[in-house]
């Protein structure tokens, strides 16, 4: 559990940071975040399906390296384009404020997902798993206990303050 929410937690803040870098640099601006620390859950919540469905499915797939390769570029743009749908209308309906908007981009269906985008995260679901997931295991069995303990706690308080129930 340590390892998941480790994996959570480390790409919800590099996803907070490229994405506001990448804003910064196009737009002029940061983006909008709903929570008060560094972090976009949302990154988190793809990272680890990802890790899960590669150790649970992809691992035990009797087939060749390529053929493993395109099922999980394929897989991975169907699976994180879905979490962008359910993640885009479930912000929109709690905070009556969209977080992204793809709607103008050539090949989008509505605001939340755009083929464009599809690619981009199957790409980056490879980039992840075959280059930085290694050096980030590394890194993240190092970590004690303890400290992933006061993380999830910072983040649950970051989670109850930045959405007081009403």
């Amino acid at each position: 559990m340590f390892y998941y929410f480790n994996n959570f937690l480390l790409f919800a803040i590099l996803g907070f940071c490229s994405e506001n870098i990448l804003h910064l640099i196009f737009h002029g601006s940061f983006t909008s975040n709903p929570f008060y620390g560094p972090w976009m859950p949302i990154y988190g919540f793809g990272v680890v399906i990802m890790i899960f469905l590669t150790r649970t499915i992809f691992n035990n797939l009797k087939a060749k390296r390529w053929i493993k390769i395109v099922l999980l570029f394929f897989s991975a743009a169907i699976i994180l384009t879905l979490l962008e749908l359910v993640g885009g209308t479930l912000a929109e309906f709690l905070f009556h404020k969209s977080f992204w908007d793809y709607s103008s981009m050539r090949f989008s269906i509505g605001k939340y997902i755009s083929l464009e985008m599809s690619v981009v995260w199957g790409l980056s679901c490879l980039i992840f798993l075959y280059i930085i997931k290694p050096i980030s295991d590394k890194i993240l069995v190092r970590i004690p206990e303890f400290v992933t303990i006061v993380l999830l706690v910072l983040v649950v308080v970051d989670a109850i303050v930045s959405f007081p129930l009403k």
